[in-house]
């Protein structure tokens, strides 16, 4: 029996480990990030407002994963959130920080590196350009 025992001690531990479930770690570029587009169009009226105002987008990379929901309000505003109206932002982001995300008729494109980065689209007033910063 002295010798069953530690038999018995090392299946059960190998038994055990086989049952442990490896953790995710985290991507380089999960956390919380906003985009920040400049106004875009040529202004127009006599506040010399923009057709394509300036914009800020929010977003969440999980495990290389873009997700989110954004909506425009009353305003042409765009914000993060899930309601009656939103929809939803998706795309990945690779380990060497190269991204491409959708949102509505809009595909972006963009490089991330540590805490920053740059991306480009087609938009209503033609090509646009934004900065991306890590926020979390």
């Amino acid at each position: 029996m002295a010798r069953v025992l530690p038999i018995l001690t090392g299946v059960a531990a190998v038994v055990a480990m086989a049952y442990v479930v490896p953790a995710h770690a985290a991507g380089p570029y999960d956390g919380n990030w906003v985009l920040d587009a400049p106004p875009a169009g040529g202004a127009i009226g006599s506040e010399g407002q923009y057709t394509c105002p300036a914009i800020r987008i929010p977003f969440t990379v999980n495990n290389g994963q873009v997700v989110g929901d954004l909506h425009r309000t009353a305003t042409g505003t765009i914000e993060a959130g899930k309601s009656s109206n939103s929809s939803p932002l998706s795309g990945s982001v690779n380990a060497d920080g190269s991204a491409s995300v959708s949102w509505q008729n809009f595909h972006v494109t963009g490089k991330l590196s540590g805490s920053s980065g740059a991306a480009s689209w087609a938009g209503e007033c033609g090509p646009r350009t934004g900065t991306i910063t890590k926020v979390q």
